[in-house]
């Protein structure tokens, strides 16, 4: 009895768990801005992997400038990453962070990518080139790096390069395992600064290459750039960003038309950090975001002008649906509202909540060109997305500078966000102390 007391003392603590900037964990419960998928070919993307409306140490991820204030720490995630960040002679910074995005999986181009591993918080670095070459030699990007150098010398600055690869030699061309190979490389670059509140950033992802000479010879290439800014003011924090990603390959499908994805997205907003109380911060968020896609995957799109997941006849379908476009443009609005509370319970614990919120969530299809069917073309349609609509509950349990965050939820984080039956299991309506309570766990040591 006593052992069980004890049990449900500790999960108790858990859950109800200091502002102390966190983790994997803290992101997932506050949110992060939208992400933007492609209907056809899958690729998703986010504008800056961390948030862009308040302060966590995983901002450093699109801003390595923030080294200079997370440094001299540990950290190791569910999910098998995690890294470290070490100050030198007071001025300088580095640091190292390994496999994020838990198994590699990639967190571009497939339905199982990284951002359902944070609950549709984070996309992380990597490749997966399946959505566009359709090969049977798929392969994702493995085991990610990230370095960051940083310094203090009038002004707080900060560098980052992201890596992953995979390579496989045994694909047969022949008789025997010889002569084919397939590789995929990931490279990303970023940098930023901080002078006087203002804290801009600019990152490019180039030389990502898969590259397939087995029996279904391909080619497939990311190209990125995002650049944003921040600027602190009291508690006031205006944002603003850019992103634009572009993934093409080969062999051509569909009439000879090469596949090729674009998305690109523009957003900024407002946010306000609220102290009411000592250790107690109520944040708020409003941004307005557009998103901008032309997929060419060449397989044709069923999606209904009536609503994600609607349902129809196959005669209505055929009169409704935009399909069979090889250059499907569409254009994404979306007006984000969120709050968030965090709260010191004792000095060993802080709770934390968030709440989000798409106010408007608009697709709006340009035109339907190229047509591959003899489905009459259609321009100016719209239709309302699922959005992002959620409630989540988090803490940390602090061992003097030892800090344990989790995020209430059910089990694994590992589900596909791309449906109302698939949601994260962050958001999972079953609740309940056991082995399935905390869907993410993060442990932080800061020195």
């Amino acid at each position: 009895m006593k052992g069980k007391f004890l049990i449900m003392s500790i999960l108790a603590a858990l859950l109800v768990g200091s502002n102390a900037m966190a983790s994997i964990a803290r992101v997932s419960v506050f949110g992060t801005q939208p992400v933007f998928t492609a209907q056809a070919s899958g690729m998703s993307v986010v504008s800056a992997n961390g948030s862009l409306w308040y302060d966590d140490d995983y901002n450093v991820f699109y801003n390595p400038a923030y080294i200079n204030d997370t440094k001299n720490r540990i950290s190791v995630e569910k999910g098998v990453e995690g890294g470290f960040f070490k100050g030198e002679f007071e001025n300088f910074a580095y640091g190292v962070y390994f496999n994020r995005g838990g198994n590699g999986t990639t967190g571009i181009g497939t339905s199982s990518n990284a951002q359902s591993v944070y609950g549709g918080s984070l996309v992380a670095p990597g490749f997966n080139p399946s959505a566009w070459i359709g090969t049977a030699e798929n392969l994702p990007t493995q085991r990610p790096i990230d370095l960051f150098v940083g310094g203090d010398t009038g002004l707080k600055w900060g560098l980052h390069l992201a890596w992953a690869y995979d390579r496989d030699q045994t694909v047969a061309v022949g008789p025997s395992f010889s002569g084919g190979e397939v590789t995929n490389r990931y490279w990303h670059l970023d940098g930023g600064v901080q002078v006087m509140g203002l804290e801009p950033y600019a990152g490019i992802t180039a030389f990502s290459k898969y590259q397939n000479n087995g029996p279904n010879p391909a080619t497939a290439s990311i190209d990125e750039v995002n650049v944003g800014a921040r600027y602190k003011y009291e508690g006031w924090c205006p944002y603003v960003s850019f992103e634009k990603t572009r993934v093409d390959g080969s062999p051509a499908q569909n009439n000879g038309v090469q596949n090729q994805t674009r998305v690109s997205d523009f957003g900024f907003g407002l946010s306000h950090d609220t102290k009411v109380a000592d250790g107690v911060h109520i944040y708020k968020n409003v941004g307005l975001w557009w998103a901008w896609y032309q997929d060419d995957l060449g397989t044709g799109q069923t999606q209904s002008i009536a609503g994600i997941g609607a349902a129809a006849s196959s005669a209505a379908t055929a009169a409704t649906n935009l399909t069979g476009d090889d250059n499907n443009q569409y254009t994404d609005i979306v007006l984000p509202v969120n709050i968030a509370i965090e709260a010191d319970a004792a000095s060993w614990l802080t709770l934390r909540a968030g709440a989000s919120y798409d106010f408007i969530n608009d697709r709006n299809y340009a035109s339907n060109n190229n047509q591959a069917s003899a489905v009459a073309q259609v321009s100016n349609r719209h239709t309302s997305g699922l959005g992002n609509t959620k409630f989540r509950i988090g803490s940390t349990l602090k061992f003097g500078k030892l800090h344990v965050d989790s995020a209430f939820g059910n089990g694994s984080a590992n589900q596909n966000l791309t449906g109302a039956s698939s949601r994260s299991s962050l958001d999972n309506n079953a609740l309940g102390f056991d082995s399935q309570t905390f869907a993410l766990v993060s442990v932080g040591y800061h020195w």
